[in-house]
């Protein structure tokens, strides 16, 4: 099992004008499969912080129930289609709720999933997925902005199918992953050199760490929390959210393995 940390802050612009945040996260455990997601609302969708609640959600208890099916799956084109349903499934049930249209509820996913010796991911739109494997702080999934750094693919876009991100792998040598929306990218990921910061190797690492089973108020969490609340938020006037997976220190038998983008 990996230690797990996940939170969301609103950012310096959305405070000055007095907006909601529209970063969620989510973590959900069942059945030995642990799974961290998150999802960053678009900013001109008027309910998008309701759709990225849906979708972490969603993301989440997808991953940890269709784990072993989407693992041995061999057809990676079938599993993103009927991933990116099942969460546009909950948004358009949620606007009807509202009586909105489902774009109004639009946002990013980002999803990982472990289990046993297994990994598993999705991710549309930007923000950034990556993973420490062998000592080694690589990418796994970049941001997707098209042409334009304010430009990206959210679940409700049209063609979103085409453009998810699929990777599934062993977890022999992996020490943690790392997820992050784009506000949180823009201290933690440089996007010219398309590298993780040194800093996101030391969370990885803190959260393996630090005792299981952590409470919500524990210190460790608390330090956690305030770095993003501080040093990530300050370098952006963007929402931050960040998920981590960190494997405890005596489980890390593992030395090597590979992932596999579909």
């Amino acid at each position: 099992m990996f230690n797990e940390f996940h939170h969301q802050v609103r950012g310096r612009g959305h405070e000055l004008d007095g907006t909601r945040g529209q970063d969620r996260t989510q973590y959900l455990s069942r059945g030995g499969v642990q799974a961290i997601c998150l999802a960053d609302g678009a900013g001109s969708a008027s309910h998008s912080e309701f759709g990225a609640q849906a979708v972490a959600d969603e993301g989440c208890a997808a991953l940890v129930e269709q784990f072993e099916q989407l693992v041995a799956s061999v057809d990676g084109g079938q599993i993103k289609i009927e991933l990116l349903e099942r969460l546009l499934a909950k948004v358009n049930m949620l606007a009807e709720r509202h009586g909105r249209d489902v774009h109004d509820f639009s946002s990013t996913f980002l999803g990982v999933a472990v289990s046993g010796d297994k990994f598993l991911g999705a991710h549309v739109g930007d923000g950034v997925i990556g993973y420490l494997k062998d000592g080694d702080l690589r990418v796994i999934s970049a941001p997707d902005n098209s042409e334009f750094a304010n430009q990206t693919t959210f679940v409700t876009s049209h063609g979103a199918a085409g453009s998810m991100r699929l990777f599934r792998g062993s977890l022999q040598g992996v020490t943690g992953f790392i997820l992050m929306s784009d506000g949180a990218g823009d201290s933690l990921f440089n996007a010219r050199t398309r590298q993780l910061a040194a800093a996101c190797e030391k969370l990885i690492v803190a959260v393996g760490a630090a005792p299981a089973r952590l409470s919500q108020n524990s210190k460790h969490k608390n330090q956690w929390r305030k770095f993003i609340d501080v040093r990530v938020r300050n370098a952006t006037k963007d929402d931050c959210s960040i998920g981590v997976f960190g494997r405890p220190v005596a489980s890390q038998r593992e030395r090597s393995g590979s992932a596999k983008t579909s």
